[in-house]
């Protein structure tokens, strides 16, 4: 009896503790939805419904629409299936079907963890665990290795770059063709290959998959700029000029690299750019200490990592310049005021990112136009997130500087380019951001 009285008690108190994380998820939910409270840990968009039709048409592909007799060819040695017009309606309903199970999978994932009530107390602990037995890769969203000189970084696995290399060949030549000039631009990842500071057994393939791609260039006689040859010359320690918690550059890095790019592009194609754009010493630092945890830090958590300083760098000259990111409006000013969004600058480590501080984090889009400059050039730069740190500096040269991240924009890049007609085009990736060219958001997708 007294058994059957305890089996009873046990099950009411699992069905209260199951009830109670539903409740918990329900209540994550209606706070969500009603007060846009979302927790600060990941955009909504990552998480939002999708549309009556999934294969519906962004703003980008109706605004940019693609050309059929204007596309790169790959043979990925796949077999391809005739499609009648009842097999394309069976694809369609597939992938609008997979698209629901996907949005499903990630709105249960969204609210069950990520806005679970003290998620980040679980994390630390995990992290203080790791950091109490000695391990040297932390378990994470993406894993972080912590190096010997106990800076942060991922770990990046091989490439196979031939189908990158023929896209940026079809890429340069289509620039050909359009009369524009075109360098491929190699960012650098963290980690130096000639002072190599990952744990004993750990790999990174990042280094290894840019040489294979540079490799592939020159080969095939596309402009190029390995920027990591570059950085290795530089009188500082190589680790210095990155974050020790962030897989980014520091922003006065970001300066050294832009005058870096107007050598490159004074010496390939006879611009007369101004390089001094590159020295620090013309512009102003503000330092604000222990204000950035990068995105490894945010993985490692504070128990593992500490706060670093992150600077805003503007020119000491006077400047007026006039920016807008995707189709917002558009905003005119001084360099520091309409470069830097300082909402982001702030000490709430885990959801907020201080880098983002530079033009407005991650946008599809962004125009500049420099109201000082009447030189008539126009640049576009097709990159990631490296390039925050980069633009801002390099726009002083140019009348108009656009900078546009394929991750985003699902429109045609040749489209984008007709319309807008740069005088030159680089495409600036880190070695972690080598790709295929299989689908419109990828890196190496140049359409």
């Amino acid at each position: 009896m007294k058994r059957n009285k305890s089996s009873y008690f046990v099950g009411i108190a699992f069905i209260c503790i199951i009830a109670a994380f539903f409740g918990s998820v329900i209540f994550r939910f209606y706070r969500a939805q009603v007060y846009f409270d979302y927790g600060g840990t990941t955009a909504q968009s990552e998480i939002s419904a999708p549309s009556a039709s999934s294969a519906a048409e962004s703003v980008w592909v109706k605004e940019y629409p693609f050309d059929e007799d204007e596309k790169f060819s790959y043979d990925r040695k796949t077999e391809v299936v005739p499609q009648t017009v009842q097999t394309q309606t069976t694809v369609s309903k597939k992938t609008e079907y997979l698209t629901y199970v996907n949005w499903f999978k990630n709105s249960v994932d969204y609210y069950t963890t990520k806005l679970l009530p003290g998620r980040m107390k679980y994390v630390e602990a995990n992290a203080l665990f790791s950091k109490t037995v000695g391990m040297k890769i932390i378990a994470g969203t993406d894993s972080v290795v912590v190096m010997k000189n106990g800076y942060l970084t991922f770990e990046s696995a091989p490439a196979d770059t031939s189908e990158a290399v023929e896209s940026v060949k079809w890429f340069s030549d289509e620039m050909k063709k359009r009369n524009i000039d075109f360098s491929y631009v190699q960012y650098p990842s963290k980690e130096d290959k000639n002072d190599e500071q990952l744990p004993d057994g750990v790999v990174d393939y990042s280094n290894k998959n840019a040489d294979s791609l540079l490799a592939g260039l020159e080969k095939n006689g596309v402009n190029y700029l390995d920027m990591r040859i570059l950085l290795s010359q530089k009188d500082s320690d190589w680790y210095s000029d990155f974050f020790k918690t962030d897989h980014h550059w520091k922003p006065e890095t970001g300066v050294w690299a832009s005058g870096k790019i107007a050598e490159m592009l004074n010496g390939k194609f006879g611009y007369s750019l101004d390089t001094d754009i590159g020295n620090l010493e013309n512009y102003n630092v503000d330092v604000y200490e222990k204000y950035c945890l990068g995105s490894q830090g945010k993985i490692a958590t504070l128990t593992y990592a500490d706060p670093e300083d992150i600077s805003l760098v503007y020119p000491k000259k006077s400047t007026s310049f006039t920016v807008q990111y995707d189709n917002d409006a558009a905003k005119t000013g001084a360099f520091e005021d309409v470069m830097f969004n300082r909402n982001y600058l702030n000490k709430d480590y885990y959801n907020n990112s201080a880098y983002s501080t530079y033009i407005n984090g991650n946008k599809t889009i962004t125009r500049i136009k420099n109201n000082d400059c009447k030189n008539g050039k126009k640049i576009l730069i097709i990159g990631g997130s490296y390039n925050k740190c980069v633009v801002p500096y390099l726009s002083q040269d140019f009348e108009s500087t656009e900078l546009l991240d394929r991750r985003y924009f699902d429109g045609s890049i040749l489209n984008y380019i007709d319309k807008t007609k740069p005088d030159v085009v680089l495409v600036a990736y880190t070695p972690t951001l080598i790709s295929d060219a299989s689908t419109h958001s990828s890196t190496f997708n140049f359409e």
